[in-house]
């Protein structure tokens, strides 16, 4: 017979000290206390790994639409600067050749400078995901005052619409930087209306463009010779 305070793993209760012991899941019999302790941690740890997958399972969706918001940002993003680049471009040709005069060589230089930064903001922004730039043939828009600013204005008011359209359409952080760019391009828009003598702020509220519409204005330009 065994002493008190023995027993044998073939059973699964035996007397631990004048208390009854027990096995758990088959195993050497313990005394209640820690028997008891034992089922609670496989049953918190059981609980805690479906809790952990249950948090995964949700999370899945919101991993996928944050890729898709980013794809999407991306997009928008590069459209804005398809359109920065052309801009660029354009003021900084008019000035390098020479052919405008007072405020119109003040507008072509100050714009320029500008739109280069804002290319500048795109690329860091967008990073490897940036599109190849374009080449361009501005013809005599660069050399010819009027069709020069005439140009300037179809151009800045086509890109205030852009970024209009486009803002409410991409994520927090990329909007932050699309409002800054936009601010601008709406003063750009302003001051070349004034050159002009064109009321600067006809209307309380511009209005948005799709980009199909703002393609449509870059298209008829004709600038644009391919990546």
């Amino acid at each position: 017979m065994n002493d008190t305070g023995s027993c044998s793993v073939a059973h699964d209760a035996c007397a631990v000290d004048g208390r009854e012991a027990v096995s758990v899941d088959g195993g050497p019999a313990l005394p209640p206390s820690q028997a008891q302790t034992s089922r609670v941690t496989r049953t918190a740890l059981l609980g805690g790994a479906v809790a952990g997958a249950g948090a995964l399972a949700a999370a899945l969706p919101s991993l996928a639409r944050s890729t898709q918001a980013a794809s999407s940002d991306a997009r928008i993003l590069n459209f804005a600067l398809r359109l920065e680049r052309l801009k660029a471009a354009f003021y900084e040709k008019a000035v390098a050749e020479g052919a405008l005069a007072g405020e119109l060589r003040q507008l072509a230089r100050v714009l320029g400078q500008h739109e280069r930064r804002h290319v500048n903001l795109l690329l860091r922004r967008l990073g490897d995901e940036a599109d190849a730039a374009s080449e361009f043939d501005f013809g005599d828009a660069t050399r010819d005052a009027d069709r020069f600013a005439r140009t300037a204005q179809a151009l800045e008011e086509a890109a205030v619409a852009a970024y209009i359209g486009q803002g409410a359409n991409l994520t927090r952080q990329s909007m932050v930087l699309f409002a800054q760019i936009a601010s601008v391009e709406a003063r750009h828009a302003a001051w070349i209306a004034d050159v002009l003598g064109v009321d600067p702020a006809p209307n309380a509220a511009d209005e948005a463009k799709t980009a199909e519409q703002v393609l449509a204005v870059l298209e008829k330009t004709g600038f644009e010779r391919g990546s």
